[in-house]
């Protein structure tokens, strides 16, 4: 009896211990994503939820699997030079071991794809082999766009999903609307707009919140995003904070 109520006693300290995060940040392609900005709201959304730990660095370059070890959840918010075989092996076996990553917006090209990030468009290097994996997606240099920025709105298409469970069906967003992605086989669209063509839009439902498993970890990649306007968004920030914590737990609280 005694230890049946000390277990339960862990279980629920455990079930209130904050998630812990790590904000992998310091490079984006400036002016479009400004990490500098991006990245103190972001920590700002996640400690006010009061569901989490966050902690933020700016120099992934050589971060080691025992370093990533302590945490629950990493938040990608970076997008420059490749991080080399060390910590990229990290990060994959932080997620191959049951840990979470969420991913947004200005990550979904670039150098760990193995493309230049300015115009004019190309492939410029050697792509990261498992990041496609872990996003769930690849994108053509030619399609890599959006329509004109607007309002639109965003419909949840599994509304099962924890991230997604009693949320209303539609959010609006005043963001970047990124379309022609292409979503792997093993992705799981939680979230889709219609991409209007009255603002060149391709007339379709792009995907823009989706899950990835990797290995027994969990991935979010939100396309949402694009600046501090569009992440004020209460969508958005339902999105990211429920994702986060689904990432790094299987499940969402509340």
């Amino acid at each position: 009896m005694r230890r049946a109520l000390l277990l339960l006693c862990m279980s629920q300290a455990f079930a209130g211990s904050p998630i812990r995060v790590l904000i992998l940040t310091g490079e984006t392609d400036l002016p479009y994503h400004d990490w500098r900005i991006s990245t103190p709201y972001l920590r700002g959304v996640f400690n006010n939820s009061g569901r989490f730990d966050v902690r933020v660095e700016e120099e992934p370059r050589g971060l080691s699997m025992a370093t990533l070890a302590s945490y629950d959840v990493l938040v990608l918010n970076y997008n420059g030079p490749r991080w080399g075989v060390e910590t990229e092996q990290a990060v994959e076996q932080f997620l191959r071991s049951g840990r979470g990553m969420i991913a947004f917006h200005g990550v979904s090209y670039g150098p760990f794809y193995g493309q230049q990030l300015s115009a004019p468009r190309r492939m410029a290097g050697e792509p990261w082999s498992a990041y496609a994996a872990m996003m769930g997606s690849t994108w053509k240099l030619e399609n890599i766009g959006h329509s004109a920025r607007h309002v639109f709105a965003v419909k949840w298409v599994d509304r099962e999903h924890p991230i997604s469970r009693g949320l209303a069906e539609v959010f609006m967003a005043d963001d970047e609307l990124y379309h022609k992605m292409d979503l792997r086989p093993e992705a799981h669209v939680l979230a889709t707009a219609l991409s209007d063509p009255k603002v060149r839009g391709t007339g379709r439902d792009e995907p823009m919140i989706w899950t990835v498993p990797f290995g027994r970890g969990r991935v979010v990649h939100m396309t949402l995003g694009h600046d501090l306007k569009a992440m004020s968004q209460q969508g958005f920030i339902d999105a990211l904070v429920r994702g986060t914590e689904w990432a790094a737990t299987g499940e969402v609280r509340k």
